[in-house]
């Protein structure tokens, strides 16, 4: 009989499998070439980038995920509120991050989660691009 302990760090276990199987499916559709477009958010500071659109998941409550890369040129800000569940990579440069009112430092290779409705704010404070790669959990 397993005890709530052991059924825990199961369930950390699954999420960090989840989280690597994710990553790696955006790996191959990032290989097979995806449409990529360019999208300006502030004035050419920030720019979002379409890698593949909205495709089939096999998460449940999730029949659609889409992936796209945001970068920021050095002092670059934006800030969002959520409206889809995501899963975020920085995978260039460092970002200073807000959420919540909550601050941490997202350096090259760092991943976090993103909830519906909360509010996250983006900084880069380096001297060189910085971009975050999202996993957006579409519910429809």
């Amino acid at each position: 009989m397993r005890t709530t302990k052991n059924l825990h760090s199961v369930n950390i276990k699954r999420r960090d499998v989840m989280v690597a199987g994710l990553a790696g499916a955006a790996a191959l559709l990032v290989g097979k070439g995806g449409s990529a477009y360019a999208q300006p958010i502030d004035k050419g500071q920030v720019e979002r980038k379409e890698l593949k659109k909205p495709t089939e998941s096999r998460i449940p409550g999730f029949p659609k995920i889409r992936l796209y890369e945001v970068t920021w040129q050095p002092g670059a800000s934006s800030t969002a509120k959520m409206q889809n569940a995501m899963i975020c990579e920085c995978t260039q440069g460092t970002l200073e991050v807000s959420i919540d009112g909550k601050y941490f430092t997202a350096e090259t290779g760092y991943i976090w989660t993103c909830k519906v409705g909360m509010v996250e704010g983006r900084i880069n404070k380096g001297n060189t691009p910085a971009t975050m790669r999202v996993f957006e959990l579409l519910t429809a």
